[in-house]
């Protein structure tokens, strides 16, 4: 998510809430260069133009790791510091796309970008992240974990999660006592409803691969002293899924394009 989601914020950690809105894609194999050359060499640079001018704070593209018979899955987002921030940047963002297509070594590329980008969507979100707590300075968060769940009362989800997670992964990753070094937790404020069978999330982020399911077969540092109830309460169906997402080029809140 992190972003989503994925934002690197200058020590100390810093946690924040924001919108964010995310697209789903569905693309077939032989189309994925296709798809994955126009969102570097055209989306990432109308949203570096966007970033810098203050109109959104992030975005980025991921694929999703593991494959199945015939598409890549990805997802592309992007953060806002409030409602009224992200209405502005849509009623504005129109002109970098305009500004950045006459500026391409491949002009070709914005055109097939614009046949093909709405057949590969799937679906999209939008959320609100009620905290997203950021990697400490010179960390590259390479992969992320989206946990979703179903909640009857996603802001009491969020509030648990909160109350027991934020203060635990803030020590832990000053610590350098883990190998998660991001954390964050959304409610899905639209579509909503059952269809998708979720409506709340939390986001980890890690370095590598090796981190991720090095974290999965362990036990985090002193989570045996949490009272980890009210959290199972908040969800208690467990994870319907657990997605994990390859960060493949993101904006940051400065308009630093990095891959």
């Amino acid at each position: 998510m992190k972003k989503l989601f994925y934002l690197l914020i200058f020590t100390p950690l810093i946690s924040f809430s924001q919108y964010v809105d995310m697209w789903h894609f569905s693309v077939p194999y032989n189309e994925t260069n296709i798809y994955e050359a126009s969102e570097k060499e055209w989306f990432a640079k109308v949203m570096s133009k966007a970033a810098k001018d203050g109109l959104i704070r992030g975005w980025g593209m991921s694929k999703r790791f593991g494959k199945n018979e015939t598409n890549v899955d990805y997802i592309t987002w992007i953060s806002f510091g409030d409602l009224i921030s992200r209405k502005k940047a849509y009623n504005s963002i129109g002109k970098y796309f305009n500004q950045t297509s006459k500026q391409l070594y491949t002009p070709k590329l914005s055109e097939i970008g614009r046949e093909k980008w709405g057949s590969y969507v799937v679906g999209n979100s939008n959320l609100y992240f009620d905290n997203f707590l950021s990697a400490p300075e010179g960390i590259k968060i390479k992969f992320s974990v989206h946990n979703l769940a179903m909640s009857k009362n996603p802001k009491n989800f969020s509030e648990q999660q909160k109350k027991v997670w934020l203060p635990f992964f803030e020590k832990l990753l000053k610590s350098k006592n883990t190998k998660q070094k991001s954390w964050g937790v959304a409610r899905r404020i639209n579509p909503r409803g059952n269809k998708h069978n979720w409506n709340v999330m939390t986001v980890d982020g890690y370095e590598n691969l090796d981190d991720i399911f090095e974290s999965i077969n362990s036990t985090i540092p002193g989570i045996s002293k949490l009272n980890l109830d009210p959290i199972t309460k908040s969800a208690p169906d467990g994870w319907y899924d657990q997605i994990i997402w390859e960060n493949i080029i993101r904006v940051n809140n400065k308009g630093e394009i990095i891959e």
